[in-house]
């Protein structure tokens, strides 16, 4: 038994509240080891919320009967669910699945979003029948309040089961397989469940006619309170047979006994309506065999009554028949709570392998549930990667920081033998920036011993005809740029011009040129960057016309090229002054003076 599976079953009726421990074992033998039934309390008359009356109820009926399991199989009440039997159309097998859908959004009589609902397929009457399916519906607010109320107990509800369902599956297990059609009359305290079951087929009905219209109209007949009915009815209470037989001494009993047929007639008469229906539109047979069950069915006579009126045998169902009962049962209440243990058995099968019937309703919390279960293996997985990960980047740092670790060490003891080199590397570096020093002045010499060449190309090159210089002259113009932080300005104030200026030719005047265009400059010390240049250009109609405009192109020329720092946008900057035929008028010739500044200066010392 140590080895064998606990199972704990709960079935939640109208009134009351069964509770069942049973151990399945490996070869799929149930052992039922505790039981327990318990009232609710609920007056039918008043509206009272069931949860905590179940959840009271239901934490007291595990205590009493030391029942610990935490996860639970739940069957709710056939009354407080939506059964309906159709036929389906001849389509696809892959297409069956649409059709029950849309059957469901057709006959369930609530918003499909607003309830949860299962279905199952049912054997086909006769061959080329239609198919047959079962749709089940029960709010999902309702189906979550009765869910709440039973884990508020302390447990955790592992499937929902419907009551006449599980009964179902609990005579299968118990009752030995026939041909014949059987009718059980599971009568609880607010409706009746009519079950037939033939061969492989079954069919389900819920009669509004149970145990609280007895009670009730006990009550109204002797207009006593509910619950003073109820303990009449139980006390009480029997099934007319009426006819010869004679009425008991107690007038009560007496009156609550016709009450009791007058209700029980009703219900006969639902019985019959429902086997006509069964057997004109479903095509089943008419049952051979009636059994008893339900909290209800205990009142006496009631099977003397049923087959009186169906003139069929009647016997009380037994859903212990195959079940092994627990050294702890107390042998002679469970014979009296016998009637409320098919649903517990029931929903214990649906544990132990595959059920005629298996309808399981899922509440939100339960869809919940299943989703996260479904996601748990991809959760633990990714945990697991993750894991794996910090392992392996572990372990590559470890190795990462022994490396360099190892290497760290090399690199001290080389570092110790290469101290005593310092001095000498100090030494030769020395000599080597020495050397480079004097090798980077050979080679900028190289490049300036070359500048004047280029410059004086370029000017050649550019000179138009009628245009030439007379004389050019190096100079240091402070303004162009700050010299470098301490050295000495490039030239020093106090310009001495050159001797000679200015050779004007044959009507020339040259005593006023010889200073032309050196104003603001110093005379270069260390370093030229601007070259100013005096020329002429002709101007006499005796001779070659040179416009002053021809100026302006030399200027411009001179910009492009890549020695000169020249501004296209504003010549004057560059052509600081020239004459012309009206500011000197019957010249030979007229002077111009331009002031061009280097893009690289030229260093007059190494």
């Amino acid at each position: 038994m140590a080895s064998a599976q606990k199972i704990v079953t709960v079935d939640v009726g109208t009134s009351t509240l069964k509770v069942g421990e049973f151990a399945l074992s490996r070869g799929g033998a149930l052992t039922l080891l505790r039981f327990g039934v318990s009232e609710l309390g609920l007056d039918p008359n008043k509206e009272e919320n069931r949860g905590p009356h179940i959840t009271q109820t239901l934490s007291a009926v595990l205590k009493a009967q030391g029942i610990k399991g935490r996860d639970v199989m739940l069957s709710v009440s056939g009354q407080s669910v939506f059964i309906k039997f159709i036929k389906l159309p001849p389509v696809a097998a892959d297409q069956v699945e649409q059709v029950v859908i849309f059957e469901a959004q057709q006959n369930v009589p609530f918003p499909i979003d607003e309830v949860t609902w299962d279905y199952q397929m049912t054997p086909s009457r006769g061959s080329g029948a239609e198919a047959e399916a079962v749709i089940v519906a029960m709010k999902k607010d309702v189906l979550e309040a009765e869910m709440a109320a039973v884990e508020d107990a302390g447990v955790r509800v592992r499937k929902i089961d419907v009551a006449p369902f599980a009964l179902l599956n609990a005579f299968r297990y118990s009752e030995p397989q026939t041909d014949d059609c059987s009718l059980i009359i599971d009568m609880g305290a607010r409706s009746t469940n009519l079950i037939f079951a033939e061969k492989s087929n079954f069919w389900v009905r819920n009669v509004p006619i149970a145990g609280n219209q007895i009670s009730q109209s006990i009550c109204n007949e002797l207009q006593e309170p509910f619950s003073a009915a109820e303990t009449l009815k139980k006390g009480k209470g029997f099934v007319s047979l009426g006819g010869v037989y004679a009425d008991p001494e107690d007038g009560d009993a007496a009156r609550i006994s016709k009450l009791i047929r007058s209700t029980m007639t009703k219900l006969h008469v639902d019985i019959n309506r429902s086997i006509a229906h069964y057997r004109s539109t479903l095509g089943g047979t008419a049952p051979k065999r009636v059994f008893l069950t339900g909290g209800s069915s205990q009142l006496p006579y009631l099977d003397l009554f049923i087959a009186d009126k169906l003139s069929l045998p009647v016997a009380f169902f037994n859903p212990l028949r195959n079940v092994n009962l627990g050294p702890a049962l107390n042998s002679t209440q469970l014979q009296k709570d016998n009637c409320y243990t098919g649903e517990m058995v029931g929903l214990a099968l649906r544990l132990a392998g595959s059920c005629p019937a298996e309808i399981t309703l899922e509440a939100p919390t339960l869809a919940a549930r299943a989703d996260k279960k479904r996601k748990q293996p991809y959760f633990y997985a990714g945990l697991v990667a993750w894991i794996l990960l910090f392992v392996c980047l572990g372990l590559y740092y470890w190795q990462q920081i022994n490396l360099a670790t190892q290497t760290a060490n090399q690199l001290r003891s080389q570092t110790s033998s290469l101290q005593g080199m310092a001095p000498q590397i100090v030494k030769l570096s020395a000599q080597n920036d020495a050397l480079r020093h004097t090798l980077d002045l050979a080679i900028k010499l190289g490049q300036e011993s070359n500048a004047w060449p280029a410059i004086l190309d370029a000017l050649n090159a550019k000179m138009p005809p009628g245009v030439w210089i007379t004389q050019l002259t190096p100079a240091y113009d402070p303004r162009a740029e700050a010299p470098p932080a301490g050295a000495r300005p490039g030239g020093a104030r106090g310009f001495n011009p050159p001797r000679g200026g200015f050779n004007p030719g044959n009507n020339f005047d040259a005593g006023n040129r010889t200073t032309a265009g050196l104003e603001g400059f110093d005379a270069p010390s260390t370093q030229i960057n601007v070259l100013v240049i005096n020329g002429l250009y002709h101007a006499n109609d005796k001779t070659t016309v040179v416009d002053a405009a021809r100026l302006g192109d030399l200027v411009s020329a001179l910009a492009d090229l890549p020695l000169f720092d020249v501004d296209k946008s504003k010549t004057s900057a560059t052509l600081t002054s020239f004459e012309t035929p009206d500011t000197r008028p019957g010249y030979f010739a007229q002077g111009f003076s331009i002031h061009l500044k280097l893009k690289q200066p030229i260093d007059l010392t190494p």
